[in-house]
């Protein structure tokens, strides 16, 4: 990592304890400099469409660190419309612990959320927004809202946290099975959510918002779906970070105005994207850990013919139609029917299907730290994709903590696995 960087970290890290409100300060101060640059000064490594999401994200973390009243702390896969029909802007701990991650200053916060009784064998990610919520550097948000989906970590974090607050908790419970009964039950829940989320935030939810949302949804999901369809076919080398966004987008960002518009310029950028040659192409299971350096210049470059990653299972577990007429149904019909919900056969056979779609010749299962739904199908999930014909890799790795990275031994391993796939070309 940058040795500026490294400094910055050690110096918000020291900070973080004593000076809640100043560490918040230099964080979001940060993020608003990640923001500008990509917005302005774009460094040439990634598409319009990611330096444009980049900026968005970044400045929406900076605000969020300055004065979080008004917003919801969510889990990855909650429904993000009724947030966006309120104004209300949400925040998830894979977003905020990536930004942090990058900015070398996770482990302070990591320490402080296992001080407080967390388990090292914890998610990380959920560790990071733990320790920002102890020490006092994230602050009181509107309210809490989470879901039973794929998660276990979900369970304890967002109620600690609003109990940590004294703020609202709106919990989603999903049913495995993805029949109407299963929707009614979800939607249901989720109008009383509206509920709790109208009485945070002191203000009515207009329903023609909340369709308008939904029919943004509509368009990003279709054009994310197209999306797939073009990136099949072309050469598309990005690093990790790029998928990160992807799975903001069809999570955090369904409804917004930037997740629209980022849909739509990655259409643009795919469109002008050169035809696919010898590149191997991979696809990654789970979160990514685009700290890592060593990992990222594996797959980082526009002139990087050797291999790409061209979709992560995470970023695409829910492109289902939706229908702005009936949002409560659509948005409870997305949930059940996600790919990361049920038993682990069903995420297995999503990734193989998004595998063969997307014409790769490999698949990475990434077992991020502490999360043991992942670990749990990993070696039912290789032996499945193997005797399909699409070799696999099992990397046991974090997304968010450095000291469970690993770097080299990772590297070492996915060196092997990408030279393994090329002599059998």
């Amino acid at each position: 990592m940058n040795g500026k960087i490294e400094k910055l970290g050690a110096f918000i890290s020291s900070q973080a304890e004593a000076h809640p409100g100043r560490t918040a300060q230099m964080l979001a101060a940060a993020y608003d400099i990640v923001g500008m640059q990509a917005a302005h000064f774009p460094s040439g490594s990634y598409t319009r469409s990611r330096e444009y999401l980049q900026s968005y994200t970044a400045r929406l973390l900076a605000k969020l660190l300055r004065d979080p009243a008004r917003s919801a702390v969510v889990n990855i896969f909650m429904p993000s419309e009724i947030f966006c029909a309120l104004d209300m802007p949400i925040m998830a701990p894979e977003a905020l612990a990536t930004y942090v991650v990058n900015t070398a200053s996770e482990r302070v916060f990591i320490d402080r959320a296992e001080e407080g009784g967390a388990p090292d064998t914890f998610c990380s990610f959920h560790k990071v927004l733990t320790g920002m919520a102890e020490t006092g550097v994230m602050k009181r948000p509107a309210m809490v809202a989470s879901t039973s989906l794929a998660c276990d970590a979900n369970q304890l974090t967002f109620r600690h946290l609003a109990s940590l607050w004294n703020v609202p908790h709106a919990m989603i419970d999903v049913p495995q099975s993805a029949d109407e009964d299963a929707v009614a039950y979800v939607a249901g829940q989720l109008r009383g959510m509206a509920r709790t989320a109208e009485e945070c935030d002191g203000a009515r939810l207009n329903p023609d918002r909340l369709k308008a949302c939904v029919a943004r949804s509509a368009e990003q999901i279709r054009n994310f779906r197209t999306y797939l369809r073009r990136r099949s076919q072309v050469h598309f080398p990005e690093s990790l970070t790029p998928e990160m966004l992807n799975i903001a987008c069809n999570h955090l960002y369904l409804g917004t105005e930037a997740g629209l518009a980022y849909s739509r310029l990655l259409l643009e950028d795919v469109s002008r994207a050169p035809r696919r040659t010898s590149e191997k192409r991979i696809v990654w299971m789970h979160v990514l850990p685009n700290w890592q350096e060593t990992i990222k210049d594996l797959f980082q470059g526009r002139d990087n013919h050797r291999v790409e990653i061209v979709a992560s299972d995470l970023a695409v577990s829910a492109l289902i139609d939706m229908d702005p007429d009936h949002p409560y149904e659509s948005m409870a019909r997305r949930l059940v029917s996600d790919s990361f919900n049920g038993p682990g056969s069903r995420r297995i056979g999503a990734a193989l299907e998004l595998a063969k779609s997307m014409e790769a010749e490999g698949i990475l299962i990434f077992c991020q730290w502490g999360c043991k739904q992942t670990q749990g199908i990993a070696l039912a999930a290789k032996r499945t994709f193997e005797e399909a014909g699409i070799p696999a890799l099992v990397l046991d790795g974090d997304g968010c903590d450095r000291t469970n990275g690993g770097a080299e031994q990772i590297v070492t391993r996915a060196n092997a696995f990408i030279e393994q796939l090329e002599e059998q070309s």
